[in-house]
Protein backbone atom coordinates (compact mmCIF):
# COMPACT_ATOMS: atom_id res chain seq x y z
CA UNK A 1 0.00 0.00 0.00
CA UNK A 2 1.36 3.39 -0.67
CA UNK A 3 2.08 5.96 1.56
CA UNK A 4 0.10 8.74 1.68
CA UNK A 5 1.70 11.93 0.72
CA UNK A 6 -0.79 14.60 2.40
CA UNK A 7 -1.81 14.80 6.18
CA UNK A 8 -5.13 17.12 6.60
CA UNK A 9 -5.23 18.30 10.06
CA UNK A 10 -7.74 17.20 11.83
CA UNK A 11 -7.46 18.66 15.15
CA UNK A 12 -5.87 22.17 15.04
CA UNK A 13 -7.60 23.79 12.38
CA UNK A 14 -9.16 27.51 11.67
CA UNK A 15 -8.12 30.26 14.58
CA UNK A 16 -6.93 27.37 16.83
CA UNK A 17 -3.82 26.41 13.57
CA UNK A 18 -3.30 30.49 13.45
CA UNK A 19 -2.65 30.49 17.41
CA UNK A 20 -0.79 26.91 17.21
CA UNK A 21 1.61 28.60 14.70
CA UNK A 22 1.93 32.08 16.29
CA UNK A 23 2.79 30.00 19.89
CA UNK A 24 5.13 27.45 18.14
CA UNK A 25 7.26 31.09 16.23
CA UNK A 26 7.51 32.79 19.53
CA UNK A 27 8.57 29.53 21.59
CA UNK A 28 11.04 28.57 18.81
CA UNK A 29 11.54 31.55 16.55
CA UNK A 30 13.35 31.43 13.26
CA UNK A 31 16.95 32.24 12.73
CA UNK A 32 19.43 31.88 10.23
CA UNK A 33 20.02 27.97 10.36
CA UNK A 34 16.24 26.76 10.78
CA UNK A 35 12.71 27.89 10.10
CA UNK A 36 10.79 28.69 13.35
CA UNK A 37 8.54 26.24 15.56
CA UNK A 38 5.29 27.72 13.74
CA UNK A 39 5.48 25.41 10.37
CA UNK A 40 2.87 23.84 8.82
CA UNK A 41 4.91 20.46 9.49
CA UNK A 42 5.40 20.86 13.14
CA UNK A 43 1.68 21.01 13.13
CA UNK A 44 1.09 18.11 11.68
CA UNK A 45 3.09 16.44 13.87
CA UNK A 46 1.03 17.74 16.92
CA UNK A 47 -2.13 16.98 15.50
CA UNK A 48 -1.08 13.65 14.61
CA UNK A 49 -0.15 13.20 18.53
CA UNK A 50 -3.48 15.02 19.02
CA UNK A 51 -5.13 12.54 17.47
CA UNK A 52 -3.61 9.65 19.67
CA UNK A 53 -4.28 11.22 22.34
CA UNK A 54 -7.60 10.69 25.23
CA UNK A 55 -10.18 12.61 23.77
CA UNK A 56 -10.78 14.33 27.28
CA UNK A 57 -7.29 15.66 27.56
CA UNK A 58 -7.46 16.57 24.10
CA UNK A 59 -10.01 18.60 24.43
CA UNK A 60 -8.44 20.45 27.19
CA UNK A 61 -5.19 20.74 24.90
CA UNK A 62 -7.46 22.37 22.58
CA UNK A 63 -9.65 24.43 24.91
CA UNK A 64 -5.93 25.99 25.77
CA UNK A 65 -5.52 27.48 22.59
CA UNK A 66 -8.47 28.39 22.08
CA UNK A 67 -7.73 30.25 25.74
CA UNK A 68 -4.51 31.78 24.43
CA UNK A 69 -6.23 32.91 21.35
CA UNK A 70 -8.31 35.11 23.08
CA UNK A 71 -5.86 36.42 25.68
CA UNK A 72 -4.88 38.57 22.60
CA UNK A 73 -8.02 40.30 23.34
CA UNK A 74 -6.91 41.32 26.80
CA UNK A 75 -3.53 42.24 26.21
CA UNK A 76 -4.00 44.19 22.84
CA UNK A 77 -8.19 44.05 21.43
CA UNK A 78 -7.44 41.31 18.75
CA UNK A 79 -6.53 37.41 18.55
CA UNK A 80 -3.13 36.37 19.92
CA UNK A 81 -2.29 35.50 16.10
CA UNK A 82 -2.88 38.94 15.04
CA UNK A 83 -0.80 40.76 18.19
CA UNK A 84 2.81 41.97 18.06
CA UNK A 85 5.67 39.58 18.70
CA UNK A 86 5.99 41.75 21.61
CA UNK A 87 2.91 41.51 22.76
CA UNK A 88 2.68 37.70 22.19
CA UNK A 89 5.70 37.32 24.37
CA UNK A 90 4.24 39.30 27.08
CA UNK A 91 0.94 36.73 26.78
CA UNK A 92 3.05 33.72 27.20
CA UNK A 93 5.21 35.01 29.28
CA UNK A 94 1.76 36.35 31.64
CA UNK A 95 0.57 32.60 31.46
CA UNK A 96 4.12 30.73 32.34
CA UNK A 97 4.57 32.55 35.23
CA UNK A 98 0.75 33.06 36.18
CA UNK A 99 -0.49 32.45 40.22
CA UNK A 100 -3.18 30.15 38.66
CA UNK A 101 -1.85 26.67 38.32
CA UNK A 102 -3.68 25.63 35.33
CA UNK A 103 -2.33 28.53 32.90
CA UNK A 104 1.26 27.75 34.05
CA UNK A 105 0.27 23.80 33.22
CA UNK A 106 -1.35 24.96 30.17
CA UNK A 107 1.31 26.51 29.06
CA UNK A 108 3.77 24.09 29.97
CA UNK A 109 1.76 21.35 27.85
CA UNK A 110 1.42 23.58 24.92
CA UNK A 111 5.95 24.37 24.77
CA UNK A 112 6.34 20.45 25.12
CA UNK A 113 4.31 19.65 22.24
CA UNK A 114 5.12 22.54 19.96
CA UNK A 115 9.09 21.36 21.03
CA UNK A 116 8.10 17.33 20.57
CA UNK A 117 6.64 18.56 16.80
CA UNK A 118 9.44 20.92 15.57
CA UNK A 119 12.48 18.71 17.35
CA UNK A 120 11.60 15.44 15.89
CA UNK A 121 11.65 17.20 12.29
CA UNK A 122 14.43 15.35 10.52
CA UNK A 123 15.03 18.52 8.62
CA UNK A 124 15.82 20.72 12.19
CA UNK A 125 18.11 18.14 13.30
CA UNK A 126 20.86 19.16 10.94
CA UNK A 127 20.88 22.63 12.77
CA UNK A 128 22.27 21.09 15.90
CA UNK A 129 24.54 18.48 14.31
CA UNK A 130 22.46 15.76 15.54
CA UNK A 131 22.50 12.78 13.11
CA UNK A 132 19.32 10.95 14.22
CA UNK A 133 18.40 8.34 16.29
CA UNK A 134 20.84 5.33 17.38
CA UNK A 135 18.13 2.64 16.01
CA UNK A 136 17.58 4.56 12.98
CA UNK A 137 15.35 1.79 11.19
CA UNK A 138 13.05 1.05 14.37
CA UNK A 139 10.30 0.50 13.13
CA UNK A 140 6.90 2.69 14.28
CA UNK A 141 3.81 2.26 15.55
CA UNK A 142 2.34 4.48 12.85
CA UNK A 143 4.61 4.70 9.42
CA UNK A 144 2.65 7.90 8.69
CA UNK A 145 4.79 9.76 11.63
CA UNK A 146 7.80 8.51 10.51
CA UNK A 147 7.06 9.80 7.10
CA UNK A 148 5.72 12.94 8.80
CA UNK A 149 9.16 13.49 10.92
CA UNK A 150 11.55 12.84 7.57
CA UNK A 151 9.43 15.53 5.59
CA UNK A 152 8.04 13.54 3.05
CA UNK A 153 4.54 14.15 3.61
CA UNK A 154 2.62 17.33 3.14
CA UNK A 155 0.64 19.09 5.61
CA UNK A 156 -2.59 21.14 4.46
CA UNK A 157 -5.26 22.72 6.68
CA UNK A 158 -8.98 21.39 5.86
CA UNK A 159 -11.18 23.63 3.66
Amino acid sequence: MPMATVYKLRHLTGNRLKTFLAVADRIIPADDDAPGGGTMLTAGIVDWALDKMPAPLRKKFLLFITVIGLSGYLFSGKPFSKCSPETQDRILKWLENNPLRLFRMGFFGVKTYVCMGYYTREDIWKTFEYDGPVVSERPYVDSAIREMCKGKVEVIAPV
